[in-house]
């Protein structure tokens, strides 16, 4: 099958591509939604630690789901409201110097948080960035 196949392959507008295998054809009156993320994520499997700020005592452990440089998705079982102040640790695969960065949750769905990083460091958007770029070529 090709990519450019239309018989099998339902598009909502003309100015869109072809995407054969990626689950049933999107039905003409249905509006797709655009991917707003400004940097790519990268799925992450690693453990996380995140305690309250400023206190940072008490420390809660979960795992990642994805990373990008703008934030980090995870799984903690805890009940934090949107806006909620944490730091964030986890390692990567890249190095074994765990990142430490202040976050605040985004969203939320169940279990599953969204951090956005507050004042990533350089030293870090660098390590997070070879981190997706290694991953990437791994999946």
């Amino acid at each position: 099958m090709k990519a450019g196949n239309r018989e099998n392959n339902a598009k909502l507008r003309d100015d869109e591509p072809d995407f054969v295998g990626l689950g049933p054809p999107v039905p003409k009156d249905v509006e797709v939604w655009p991917e707003r993320r400004s940097t790519p994520r990268c799925e992450i499997d690693t453990d996380l630690t995140a305690s309250l700020l400023p206190e940072g005592k008490e420390k809660m452990r979960g795992r990642s789901l994805d990373i990008s440089v703008a934030g980090i998705a995870g799984v903690f079982v805890t009940g934090w409201e949107l806006g909620t102040r944490v730091l964030i640790e986890f390692s990567v695969p890249v190095t074994q110097q765990r990142v430490q960065v202040e976050a605040i949750v985004r969203n939320r769905s169940g279990y599953r948080y969204g951090f956005e990083f507050l004042n990533l460091a350089g030293r870090d958007r660098a390590l997070i960035n070879k981190t997706c770029r290694v991953l990437a070529l791994l999946q």
